[in-house]
C-alpha cells in the first residue's frame, strides 16, 4: 500500500492513492517500489526528468516528490559522504486524487514514548564549534538540528495515523503525510519552499520563534524589538532574494518584511517573497535555485553546509528536506520542518528539530528553543504528558 495526503483547504484533505509509479533513488540505483527490486539507475537519469518539466506545464498524473536533505549535499557538489545505499529522492505517480473532508478516527492520541534525544553537554559542544565558524568570518548564520527519536507500545495502522493526524486542530499549511511500505512521513509544515502560480514564483521563509503565551500580540510586540530574531530573518529573506533572482532577470519583491505565524504553541515571524517569470523555467533550475531552503541551512548556503557536515552527526534524511506536489497546473514544495520519519514495523518515530545560530545566540536560549519546537509536534500529536 502507498498513499499521501495533503492539507488542501481549511476543510479538505488532498488523499491521493493507485500509484503507477513509484521510485525510491540512490545515487547509482533507484527501488521500484511496487515490484520491491532494486534496479541499476543514476541519479543523473532522474535528474534529467525534471529538466524536461517545466513550472508552467499541466501534468496528467498527480506527481509527489520527496527530496531529502542529502540531494541538496550531492548537487551542491558536497556528496563525498553519501554512502550508495542513502535515500536522495521519493517519486510517486499517482491515477487518483480525492478532496476529501477529514476522516473520523480511531486514536485520540499518539503514545509517544522518548528513546533518545540530545543531551545539553552534545548541544552545548555542536554550539561551540558552530560560534567558532561565525567568530572565524566563515559564516554568519547556520541552522543546528538534532534528531529525537520516540518509540510506541505497539504497531499503528498507517491509515490510522493518517487520519488522526488530518483530524487536529492546527495542520500547517504544507502538512502532508506518505506512506510508503514499512515507512511513513508526517509533516506538520508551515514553511513554503516555492509555490507557482501564474508565472509569478513565491517563497515564504521562517525564522525567529517565541514561546506562544495566552496574548499572542504581546509576544509578537516582543518578538518585533528582538535584533537577534530581526537579524535572523533578514539574513535569510536576502539568501532567499539572491536564490529567486537565479531564476529570472527581473527583481525579487518583498511583499511582507516581517509578519506573524502562529503554530501550535509558537509564535514565529516570516517573510514572503516573490519574483515574475518572463520565460519557461525548468524544475532542476527551480530545485537548484532554492533547495535546500535557505531558513534549515544558513548563509553562505554552501559553507554552512560544510559546517553542518562537520557539526551534525545524523543525515537529517526527509527532515530539512523538501515534499513538492504537482497536482493539475499547480507546483507547490514545502520546507520539512515539524516532521517524523516513521518505521511503522520497528514503531520508531525520528523527529528533528533545530534553529538558527548567530553570534548573538546563546546556547541555553537556543537549546529551550529546540525543545520548544518538539513540544509542539508532541503536543500536536498528543502524546502523554503534552
Amino acid at each position: 500500500m502507498i498513499f499521501s495526503r495533503f492539507k488542501w483547504s481549511e476543510d479538505k484533505i488532498l488523499e491521493l492513492d493507485r500509484p503507477i509509479r513509484a521510485y525510491l533513488y540512490c545515487r547509482h540505483l533507484r527501488y521500484n517500489l511496487l515490484t520491491g527490486y532494486p534496479e541499476t539507475y543514476s541519479i543523473e537519469a532522474f535528474q534529467k526528468s525534471l529538466e524536461e518539466l517545466y513550472l508552467h506545464n499541466t501534468v496528467k498524473e498527480t506527481r509527489v516528490y520527496h527530496f531529502y536533505y542529502e540531494w541538496g549535499l550531492l548537487r551542491q557538489g558536497l556528496g563525498h559522504n553519501i554512502g550508495p545505499d542513502t535515500p536522495l529522492v521519493l517519486e510517486i505517480f499517482y491515477a487518483r486524487s480525492r478532496k476529501v473532508s477529514a476522516r473520523q478516527t480511531k486514536l485520540n492520541r499518539l503514545p509517544l514514548r522518548t528513546l533518545e534525544r540530545p543531551t545539553w553537554t552534545e548541544y552545548k559542544t555542536a554550539f561551540a564549534q558552530i560560534q567558532e565558524h561565525l567568530l572565524q568570518g566563515n559564516c554568519y548564520q547556520v541552522n543546528l538540528t538534532f534528531p529525537f527519536d520516540f518509540q510506541t507500545e505497539e504497531v499503528l495502522n498507517p491509515q490510522e495515523i493518517s487520519d488522526f493526524f488530518f483530524s487536529r486542530k492546527g495542520l500547517g499549511a504544507f502538512a502532508h503525510a506518505t506512506y510508503f511500505g514499512e515507512y511513513m512521513f508526517l509533516s506538520n509544515s508551515p514553511e513554503c519552499l516555492f509555490q507557482y502560480r501564474d508565472n509569478e514564483v513565491f517563497t515564504m521563509p521562517i525564522k525567529g520563534t517565541k514561546k506562544l503565551s495566552n496574548d499572542w500580540k504581546k509576544d509578537w510586540k516582543a518578538l518585533l524589538a528582538d535584533p537577534k530574531e530581526e537579524g535572523e530573518l533578514i539574513m535569510i529573506a536576502d539568501l532567499l532574494k539572491n536564490d529567486l533572482n537565479r531564476l529570472d532577470q527581473p527583481k525579487t519583491r518583498v511583499i511582507k518584511r516581517r509578519a506573524p505565524l502562529i503554530v501550535p504553541g509558537l509564535l514565529h515571524q516570516y517573510s514572503l517573497l516573490s519574483v515574475r517569470l518572463n520565460n519557461p523555467v525548468t524544475m532542476q533550475k527551480t530545485l537548484d535555485s532554492l533547495f535546500p531552503g535557505g531558513s534549515i541551512t544558513g548563509a553562505p548556503k554552501k559553507r554552512v553546509m560544510e559546517i553542518i557536515q562537520e557539526t551534525e552527526h545524523s543525515p537529517r534524511g526527509i527532515y530539512c528536506g523538501s515534499t513538492l506536489l504537482c497536482y493539475g497546473d499547480k507546483k507547490m514544495a514545502s520546507i520539512n520542518i515539524r516532521t517524523a520519519s516513521i518505521n511503522i514495523g520497528e514503531r520508531i518515530w525520528r523527529y528533528g528539530a533545530g534553529g538558527a545560530i548567530t553570534l548573538m545566540s546563546r546556547p541555553v536560549e537556543e537549546f529551550q528553543e529546540m525543545e520548544s519546537k518538539v513540544e509542539s509536534f508532541l503536543t500536536f500529536v498528543g502524546a502523554p504528558g503534552y
